[in-house]
């Protein structure tokens, strides 16, 4: 019973904290629309990408992703219109952006005919439906600290290809079948969801759901203003390798969300620092740990305040669970609010905060610079006796380089990383540890390791792009690794090949959108998991997807 009182005080607790967020923005607006968002793992991520590369794109501001579909098409009508009044068109980008206008028709449509708000009751069995082959070979890397409670605990999910939600994959030929859709009433509430059918045809994976939720939310609009609660991914940061804060390597996790749907200018004198997006949170994760289903919040906090300048913040808080739910409903705002982070000694917490910045240097192609800091827990400088607490204790972080322009036709991108992770990233002397159902949330690469990545890419007849990839990563012995896995740090090398095209009508069914997409890729580990062994791993991915026209596959 004493239980579950806290229970029910802690989520009245997490509501009050969201709706203090959500009035904040000062953005309930009466208007509202159908707020769908997009899939992770979708190419027009890519698409819209290359468009603030090339120039015809100036407020997106892809640090908080996934993005609606609405604001997709919002940023498709401002290519479109910078595009044409561009003194020198771009092939590649008018095509993109036709690509894109067809993806997105119908959202596209509601913004020009200026009926965004007050749409009628929708139902859209599917947007996309995605057939994928995957083989799978070589060991896979684990991180197990000698104490079964504390430190990290963590299983990698399928070698050579991270940020992919968690999907169950077993050594050899796996299959997945994807399918989204979503519906809409009131023109105010919307329902979204994509699931999934993963593993290998002849036999199933050990402890594993074959079916599952990708992502899947209810979301309520208010003018710009979205609050959803469900299962839905996340991905922060500017990095592309290395997903620090928050990204899609394990399962997402049931949460409240609060988000605005369009960048906004802030109020007053904090206008000035640009077009601004936000993200919160509460949520609670699994119950793979001692803690059992410890809560977690965060927030992101975007700015734009000049075409070629970014900046941003992130703050994340993990606490509760099993054993550790010894606070007050006061105790568990201040844990949630991150002012009073607790003790080892009762209801402790584990914080991160990051920061990160790009700039974008318009005479060298627009090539951007970027580079994110996060800092794992919090450091008192002056010791226990004083209450002072800073961020960025055990720093972890990503340097980047990207020249979307290598050539002068803009058909050539390149782009490079360096990444160094720190011994605590992700690690808790208790329990606290960064994994969501044994998978790491963050970086897939784990504590105590480096990362060098470097790829480039060129476009072929405006529609297709092949990319090449290449990586070295290593794997540190630090204290958190028992000596009886070994007594050798880890390095791998290796490199990737990569296929996009841009979707195609399919002739043969009406209505619909092709797409295809693959990736090949190999590396050679040495000591892997800190023992005397080597391993080649492998990974060779082919996908069909089919996106649906909604003028031919909706029911209202």
């Amino acid at each position: 019973m004493k239980h579950s009182l806290k229970s029910i005080r802690a989520h009245q607790t997490a509501a009050a904290i969201l709706i203090l967020a959500v009035l904040a923005t000062g953005e309930l607006a009466h208007a509202s629309t159908y707020v769908v968002y997009i899939p992770l793992d979708d190419p027009a991520y890519d698409e819209f990408e290359t468009l603030t590369g090339l120039g015809v794109l100036n407020t997106y501001l892809d640090e908080i992703k996934p993005i609606s579909r609405v604001e997709a098409a919002r940023l498709i009508l401002e290519a479109g219109k910078n595009s044409r009044e561009s003194e020198q068109p771009n092939l590649l980008a008018e095509s993109i952006i036709s690509s894109l206008r067809h993806q997105f028709a119908e959202e596209v449509n509601w913004l020009e005919q200026n009926r965004e708000n007050g749409r009628p009751t929708t139902i859209h069995p599917f947007t996309r439906i995605e057939i994928e082959s995957l083989y799978s070979s070589g060991d896979r890397r684990y991180w197990q600290t000698q104490s079964p409670n504390s430190g990290l605990h963590a299983q990698e999910g399928t070698p050579l290809l991270p940020y992919n939600d968690g999907i169950p994959t077993a050594a050899g030929t796996n299959e997945v079948a994807r399918m989204a859709g979503w519906a809409g009433a009131s023109s105010i509430l919307t329902f979204y969801g994509e699931g999934a059918v993963a593993g290998p045809m002849t036999h199933g994976i050990p402890d594993t759901n074959r079916l599952r939720l990708i992502s899947g939310a209810a979301v309520i609009n208010l003018g710009n203003t979205a609050i959803s609660f469900g299962e839905e991914q996340m991905a922060w940061g500017p990095c592309r390798f290395s997903l620090l804060a928050q990204g899609n390597n394990a399962e997402p996790f049931p949460a409240i969300r609060v988000q605005n749907v369009h960048p906004q200018l802030l109020p007053g004198f904090l206008k000035y620092l640009g077009q601004f997006r936000y993200q919160a949170f509460f949520g609670q994760l699994g119950g793979a740990r001692y803690f059992s289903h410890p809560w977690i919040d965060g927030q992101i906090f975007s700015f734009k305040p000049l075409p070629a300048l970014e900046f941003g913040i992130t703050h994340t808080i993990m606490f509760g669970g099993a054993h550790n739910d010894n606070y007050s409903a006061l105790g568990f705002f201040g844990r949630a609010t991150g002012f009073n982070t607790g003790s080892s000694n009762g209801a402790n917490t584990n914080s991160r905060v990051g920061a990160y910045v790009s700039l974008v240097i318009p005479r060298l192609r627009r090539t951007q610079l970027y580079y994110e800091i996060l800092g794992e827990d919090f450091f008192q400088p002056f010791g226990k006796s004083f209450a002072v607490k800073t961020p960025f204790k055990s720093p972890s972080y990503t340097f980047g380089i990207y020249a979307p322009q290598l050539t002068a036709d803009g058909l050539t991108d390149a782009r490079a990383e360096y990444t160094v992770l720190d011994a605590n990233y992700s690690v808790h002397n208790d329990s606290l540890y960064w994994t969501n159902k044994n998978a790491l949330m963050g970086d897939s690469l784990g504590s105590g390791a480096w990362r060098v990545s470097a790829q480039v890419g060129r476009w072929f007849n405006y529609r297709n792009k092949l990319g090449a990839e290449f990586f070295y990563e290593r794997r540190s012995m630090t204290e958190l690794v028992p000596a009886s896995v070994g007594t050798h740090n880890e390095n791998g090398f290796g490199g990737a090949v990569d296929f996009m095209q841009l979707p195609f009508e399919a002739n043969w069914l009406t209505g619909t959108l092709g797409q295809v997409r693959a990736r090949s890729s190999v590396e050679y580990v040495q000591n892997i998991n800190y023992s005397t062994n080597s391993s080649i791993r492998m990974m060779l991915m082919l996908s069909f997807s089919l996106n649906a026209d909604a003028k031919h596959w909706n029911f209202r």
